[in-house]
């Protein structure tokens, strides 16, 4: 079969401490920290085995490209690649997928044809924060795409507990291809739901709420605050075509906030309350965090969704006099985040279709890798079978 294989030199920087373990098996904890000079290649692989009893094996469908397999492709001035995040390579990327069920396991719960989307964190379910509810702080995670092979490739083998049926969405769209696409957005839809509802706890319909950066998680929040009856939301994103999608996504202020201060905005279209919440799905958060900071009003709370390795600096003097919460997220739980996504989807309360902007073979995902580094662009998609 047709995979994208990442591969990067293991080269630790100088003072950065591995454990032995991860030594051994040159598993990053960070991948900024020890790997380096990053490249990808459309290969021919085995098919990957049949599927155990608690296993399915996928024809992958669509396969999103996301800012983190981005980030695999960017290095900084020493040729590090710029992921904060886990990574083992050589890998087959590719995290944010769909596809059909080709073989199931006995005990999978599935049958040939079914369609599901794949949670990307392979958690155990048996570590104490697994069992605290804390799948994605795992003790002993994987990732698919990251540390186990991933959706750039024609077929997949996964664990059946971590996919979740399509076939709603094959009602609601009426094909097969239709849905698979929409499908493969539930992981990105389920990162923002994640931050937005598991981790901060929502905010009550009818508040006002703040959405900084609008690429693929900042339109999926943007979707999800509309759902959740946000009565003002305000996106801020300095791309035109970003802010355009933004609005047909639900959101009733899009500004550029390098001509509009977001502060000033929301203290006169909320009558000087502020908001309610304030979502950061830029990734930069030496730009945005002391404007997210300024939005909130009296007990907000901010989701940091997007990832970014660099400090930011915050005011807690204003944390403290506002009553502020700050959350920390970072994937999606192994509860009820893919199922509720799904459902709002197949429901057409998110219409998450309208974020996808481009579709690509497999064997032009680094001219998409390309085109997606200058971040004009919503969700672009590659489909092995195009």
């Amino acid at each position: 079969m047709k995979a994208i294989v990442l591969d990067a030199e293991w080269s630790p920087r100088l003072g950065v401490k591995v454990s032995p373990k991860d030594e051994a098996r040159q598993w990053a904890v960070n991948a900024n920290e020890v790997y380096r000079d990053p490249s990808a290649s459309l290969q021919d692989r085995a098919e990957p085995p049949a599927p155990g009893p608690n296993q399915v094996t996928l024809r992958v469908g669509a396969c999103g490209i996301c800012g983190s397999d981005v980030h695999m492709f960017e290095t900084d001035d020493d040729g590090y690649m710029l992921l904060p995040y886990h990574l083992k390579t050589p890998v087959v990327i590719g995290h944010e997928f769909s596809g059909t069920v080709v073989a199931a396991g006995s005990d999978s719960g599935f049958v040939e044809g079914d369609i599901v989307a794949v949670e990307e964190i392979q958690w155990c379910g048996v570590c104490t924060p697994c069992r605290g509810g804390y799948w994605n702080q795992c003790q002993n995670i994987e990732d698919l795409g990251f540390t186990l092979d991933g959706g750039f490739a024609e077929y997949v083998t996964v664990n059946a507990k971590h996919c979740w049926s399509l076939n709603a969405l094959r009602e609601r769209y009426g094909s097969d291809e239709a849905a698979l696409e929409v499908g493969a957005m539930t992981e990105p839809v389920s990162v923002a739901y994640e931050g937005i509802f598991t981790r901060a706890g929502g905010f009550l319909p009818g508040r006002p709420v703040a959405v900084f950066g609008a690429g693929p998680i900042g339109l999926a929040s943007v979707a999800l605050a509309r759902a959740g009856g946000a009565s003002k939301i305000f996106c801020f994103e300095t791309l035109q075509g970003r802010r355009a999608l933004a609005k047909k996504l639900g959101a009733t202020h899009v500004v550029d906030p390098t001509e509009t201060d977001p502060a000033e905005l929301v203290a006169e279209e909320t009558l000087g309350e502020g908001a309610a919440m304030a979502m950061e799905c830029s990734g930069n958060f030496p730009a945005v965090m002391r404007s997210i900071e300024n939005v909130l009003g009296v007990g907000g709370k901010v989701a940091v969704i997007g990832m970014d390795g660099r400090p930011a600096e915050l005011n807690f003097i204003d944390h403290q006099l506002r009553a502020l919460s700050t959350y920390g997220t970072v994937g999606h739980s192994g509860s009820w985040d893919f199922p509720n996504v799904i459902g709002l989807m197949a429901s057409g309360q998110i219409e998450m279709e309208h974020a996808i902007t481009r579709r690509y073979p497999l064997d032009e995902l680094v001219d998409a890798i390309e085109e997606t580094k200058n971040r004009s662009d919503g969700k672009i998609l590659v489909k092995p079978t195009v």
